[in-house]
């Protein structure tokens, strides 16, 4: 288990996994007017007004697409994991609850088992209003379910339902260039989804620190945000979290030698990191490699719900940056709720056979069924040990669950894709070889005939 944090005496800034930076510098406590930490709930409520708070709105809230998203076609990651199977059987998070700590959800029609007002660190409305659109897109991924037939997108589980816990957003900014958000609040957030008894905890949201600062067993909010996920893993809660963005904050680690230390996915033993890979399966050049990567799900040109204010249909890109130009919706936050979702139909239909599986081995069952990639272990830092399979996280047995050991790896038949590119000299000399073989055959065989041959006409004579 890696160590914890400087005491300092204020939380470190958060990032919306999606690539909007909030900076790592410590700065006052977020969402309060206090000098000193805010207090565990911090209850700003509907009618809260803004003189109350040292932030300024400096965009006004995502509004929805006015003539709705209707788009019929399936989306590719949702074709690529094939999770409607599971739809099929019976497994669509009936029942269960998945936490979202986000810029909030908004109340969208197409959200299958509804969305409840969890915590809130932001002013102007509760915890389901979504003024930055992010957490809405990240609910809609886990249980988005269009009650249009002609609509080809469903969320992981569209039956479950959304605890949204709001404490972040980039649109509120102090005098100090502060966003709301940082690793205390985020603490407090986790530690109230898992007094609400979820199912899931997902958090599309990253504070990227250097390796040095989240390495000092003193800093105090980090330490915070340890205790609040392995809190969350001893009560059967898993947190999957996303791997984050290359960003200003976010450097790009190289593989095996990190230098930016990304949380809550540094704490990898409690949390569940999720990195992002585009159409053709390979890492998106974004998501940010670690050690602590532990899978990767679709994260590039994703479709989900409308997130603006009103919104009814779909979304395949966003506003985004103080022009709102619209770009395609992407980055590690959308990849990490394919998971969140798969989390609860492995909840789910293992506890419907008796089976109430800790968090451990939902983590284990998850990464051990992956599509894993080469290299040593089946596992990188860039994509962890594979893009998830979430028919075979639901249908495989997965030893360990028994206590028994997984099966030996068995020989690797030779298929032509294994001969190398090209290398004439070796295939000439190996050609060369077997006809030299085969010849020497041929005339052993020659002569023997020979020889009975003659013996046979002595004996005639």
């Amino acid at each position: 288990m890696r160590s914890t944090l400087p005491r300092v005496r204020r939380g470190l800034a958060l990032t919306a996994a999606a690539g909007l930076t909030l900076g790592v510098a410590a700065g006052p406590a977020a969402a309060q007017g206090y000098e000193g930490p805010p207090p565990r709930n911090p209850g700003i409520t509907a009618d809260s007004t803004l003189e109350t708070f040292p932030y300024d709105r400096r965009q006004g809230c995502m509004q929805g697409n006015p003539g709705g998203g209707i788009i019929e076609e399936k989306p590719w990651a949702q074709l690529v994991l094939g999770y409607e199977q599971a739809h099929v059987q019976g497994l669509t998070g009936s029942g269960y609850t998945a936490a979202v700590i986000d810029t909030g959800v908004n109340q969208h029609p197409w959200l299958g088992g509804g969305v409840a007002a969890g915590e809130n660190s932001v002013p102007e409305g509760g915890a389901t209003t979504d003024c930055d659109g992010h957490g809405t897109v990240v609910a809609g991924l886990i249980s988005g379910q269009p009650t249009n037939d002609e609509v080809g997108f469903v969320g992981m589980a569209p039956d479950a339902s959304i605890l949204s816990i709001r404490q972040q957003s980039n649109l509120y900014v102090s005098d100090t260039d502060q966003t709301i958000g940082n690793t205390q609040t985020m603490a407090e957030a986790i530690n109230s989804a898992v007094d609400a008894n979820v199912g899931v905890i997902n958090i599309s949201q990253s504070s990227c620190q250097p390796m040095e600062q989240a390495s000092n067993p003193g800093e105090r909010f980090n330490q915070m945000l340890h205790n609040a996920v392995k809190r969350a893993y001893d009560a059967g809660i898993v947190v999957v979290a996303a791997a984050g963005n290359v960003s200003e904050a976010c450097k790009k680690n190289s593989p095996g030698s990190p230098s930016t230390a990304v949380l809550p996915a540094w704490f990898d033993e409690y949390v569940l990191t999720v990195a992002s890979v585009n159409q053709a399966g390979a890492p998106s050049e974004f998501t940010v490699p670690g050690p602590w990567v532990d899978v990767a799900a679709p994260g590039e040109n994703i479709t989900s719900l409308d997130p603006g204010r009103g919104g009814d249909g779909l979304a395949t890109q966003i506003s985004s940056g103080p022009d709102g130009q619209m770009t395609p919706i992407q980055g590690t936050s959308f990849a990490a709720p394919y998971v969140s979702g798969l989390v609860l139909l492995i909840k789910q239909k293992f506890e419907a056979q008796g089976r109430d599986l800790t968090a451990e081995e939902i983590m284990h069952r998850i990464t051990s069924t992956a599509l894993h990639p080469g290299g040593t272990g089946g596992r990188n830092d860039i994509v962890g040990y594979g893009m998830v399979d979430p028919m075979a996280a639901l249908s495989d047995v997965v030893p360990a669950e028994w206590g028994k050991a997984p099966a030996p790896p068995g020989p690797t038949e030779l298929s032509a894709d294994v001969l190398p590119q090209k290398d004439w000299p070796a295939l000439i000399i190996s050609i060369g070889g077997a006809g030299a073989g085969v010849a020497a055959i041929v005339f052993t065989a020659f002569l023997t005939n020979a020889v009975r041959n003659v013996r046979a006409r002595t004996r005639g004579d």
